[in-house]
């Protein structure tokens, strides 16, 4: 059963560079803002997982390790991009009520 591992990761590895893509294409393509930041939070999620299945198949611990720091970045960059939507978007109502 062991023998099969690596075929089923690389198999979860391509599922997840389509997933990539597609999330890719939605926080290029996103009709609005709220789209692009869901877009931008899941390429940061699918590249978490991807180094998490990538440090199993390459039996590198060291490799987890980067993908808790990439995951803390990839947060702190999404709740930046949704306080400034927030504060953008409250912006254009109070300058529609005057």
């Amino acid at each position: 059963m062991q023998q099969y591992y690596p075929y089923l990761l690389t198999a979860v590895l391509l599922c997840l560079a389509a997933g990539l893509l597609f999330a890719l294409i939605r926080a290029i393509r996103g009709p609005r803002l709220a789209d692009r930041i869901m877009g931008i939070n899941m390429l940061g999620s699918l590249t978490t997982a991807a180094i998490a299945v990538l440090s199993v198949l390459l039996k590198q611990s060291w490799l987890l390790d980067v993908c808790l720091i990439y995951c803390l970045i990839s947060f702190l960059a999404v709740v930046i991009l949704a306080k400034i939507n927030i504060a953008s978007h409250e912006e254009g109502e109070d300058s529609d009520d005057v």
